[in-house]
Order: structure tokens, then C-alpha cells, then sequence
């Protein structure tokens, strides 16, 4: 028997296995509402091309030979891919509709989704999305969220979802030039403690800020923060009035540098850099409403002012 020969007509096997599966030509032709004389002949043409005996006939009843038992359990297993395949295809080729949950830290909520997720939205108004804002770590899979936007540096990545790079975040340390003009010059991380710091909301009183040069060698400074708060603008404001030294991310920071309402402190000492990222937990099955999202904000994230991956 040629190994060609099973796969002449799939169709003929998922005939046989409802045969097999319902006891019968009678059982089938009624859950198929197919004649079982079609059904028999079928099935046949199927014996008679793999050379083998599947079904042991009598005028009263069908059963399964040795061989027919095995060779189903190969058939039910076929189907089931073969449907899988068939749902892939169904799925790509659908249009675009129903709920995507989607989760992204605040900031950058405001800087990258906000201003592009609109036109999205009215390119496929099937499409309903739920925007969690949120600085908080998420977990995809039990919370239900199809895609996150995260800010981390390389090496603390997550490696169990896939993961797609939207550019570098770059982050200094900033105050305004009267309150630097109160304090001495600061020259190295280890003078930080001369300056009042402002910090991200914290359990921990003390907090720390790891520092790299260009010489890539790293300082932790720990300071225990006059303000902490989650809230970017709050600290951004809290820097310009002259309470402290903030560490606060690129994008906040061009308009206050030119006008200049802020200094950087410590120009040649600067926080790692963040990896801006897209995760979602699987490409397999993956519905065309959240395909469409995902390579949406790809282009339109990668376009905006973030720094390159290169």
C-alpha cells in the first residue's frame, strides 16, 4: 500500500470515523443525514485503497477489526488538526470585531495610546477595546488581558510571552537651576545626599536609584524621597517649583530642558535605559481583532518620537 493512499480523500476518513463512533451505518446516516448506502460504499473504497479490513460486517452488525480500532484513533486525531487548521483560516480571513482588553502603564498610556487609539477604532468599528491605565504589574492570563504594553529594562524582560520591541526609554535626573543654585555643585551620584529627592510611590521610605556613567560604571544611590507619588506630572511640577531632584522619563522632559525650567543633574550619570515593549501571551488562534490591534500600534508607536531599537 502506497503512503499516499489515506490521504487521497480525508473526507472518507471522518466518514469512517463516525461510522465507528456511532456503531454503525444506520447511527451514522442519521447524524449525518447522509444514506448509509453512500455511507457503506464509501467506506469500501476506503478498505479497498489501504488494502485492510476496517469494520467486521454481519446483517445485524458492525464492529471494528483489530486494525480499524487503531487506524480511528489516527483518524480522530487528523480531524481534530485538520479542523484546527480550518479554524486558523476562518480566523484570518474574518473581519476584526469584539473585545480586546489591552493594559499599559499610565504615562505611557497618555503619551503613545491616547493619541493614535482613535483612528483605530474608527478603522474597525466592530472592534470594542477596554484600556487599562495602570502602573501596576498585570498578568495576562489570569486577568483576561490579550495585550500589555510594559516599560522594562532588557534583562528583565518577560521570556514566557511574545514580545515585541517598540523602542528605547530613556530617563534622567532633573531639577530646576534655582534649587541647584541653593545646593553645591553635584558632581557624582554620592553627593546626592546634599539634594532633597522626589521618588515614585514606594512602601519603602528609603529608596534607590541605580546610576551608570559612560564608562558603564554603576552607583546605587539610596534616598529617602521629601514626595513620593505615581503620578508622573506630579513630580514633574513638584522639580520645576524647586522641591528636589526627580528621575523622570525622556518624554516629559523636552519642553521644561529648552525653556529652561530644568537642569539635568549629574549630565554624565543617567538611570538604564527602558525597553518600551508589546507582549501577548500567544500567536497561536490569536482572534483578527487583536492581530489588527497589535500591528496597528506597532507602526504607530514606532513612528512617534520614542527612540529607535537601533
Amino acid at each position: 500500500m502506497s503512503g499516499q493512499a489515506v490521504l487521497q480523500d480525508l473526507n472518507d476518513l471522518y466518514l469512517f470515523s463516525v461510522v465507528a463512533e456511532h456503531g454503525g451505518f444506520s447511527a451514522a446516516e442519521r447524524a449525518l443525514g447522509i444514506p448509509k448506502s453512500r455511507l457503506s460504499a464509501r467506506v469500501a473504497i476506503l478498505e479497498q485503497r489501504l488494502g485492510v479490513r476496517l469494520f467486521q460486517r454481519t446483517t445485524r452488525h458492525v464492529s471494528l477489526t483489530e486494525v480499524g480500532t487503531r487506524f480511528l484513533v489516527h483518524c480522530q486525531a487528523s480531524i481534530t488538526e485538520a479542523l484546527a487548521a480550518q479554524n486558523v483560516i476562518d480566523l484570518a480571513s474574518a473581519s476584526p470585531s469584539g473585545l480586546v482588553r489591552i493594559s499599559c502603564p499610565i504615562l505611557a498610556t497618555q503619551t503613545y495610546i491616547a493619541p493614535c487609539l482613535p483612528q483605530f477604532m474608527q478603522a474597525y468599528p466592530q472592534v470594542r477595546v477596554q484600556m487599562m491605565a495602570t502602573d501596576r504589574p498585570v498578568d495576562l492570563l489570569n486577568e483576561s488581558i490579550d495585550i500589555a504594553i510594559r516599560l522594562r529594562q532588557p534583562d528583565q524582560m518577560d521570556n514566557e510571552l511574545v514580545t515585541k520591541p517598540l523602542g528605547i526609554s530613556r530617563r534622567f535626573l532633573v531639577a530646576s537651576p534655582d534649587y541647584l543654585k541653593r545646593l553645591p555643585p553635584l558632581s557624582h551620584p554620592d553627593d546626592l545626599h546634599l539634594a532633597a529627592t522626589l521618588g515614585a510611590e514606594s512602601r519603602d521610605e528609603v529608596q534607590e536609584w541605580e546610576l551608570i556613567n559612560t564608562e558603564q560604571e554603576h552607583v546605587i544611590v539610596r534616598h529617602q524621597p521629601i514626595l513620593m507619588c505615581s503620578d508622573h506630572q506630579t513630580l514633574l511640577q513638584a522639580a520645576v517649583q524647586g522641591l528636589g531632584v526627580a528621575m523622570l522619563p525622556d518624554v516629559l522632559l523636552l519642553p521644561p530642558l529648552t525653556q529652561g525650567r530644568l537642569n539635568v543633574v549629574l549630565p554624565g550619570w543617567s538611570p538604564p535605559e527602558l525597553v518600551l515593549h508589546l507582549v501577548f501571551p500567544t500567536r497561536r488562534g490569536m482572534l483578527p481583532s487583536v492581530r489588527a490591534l497589535i500591528d496597528y500600534l506597532c507602526e504607530n508607536i514606532q513612528q512617534m518620537g520614542i527612540a529607535s531599537n537601533s
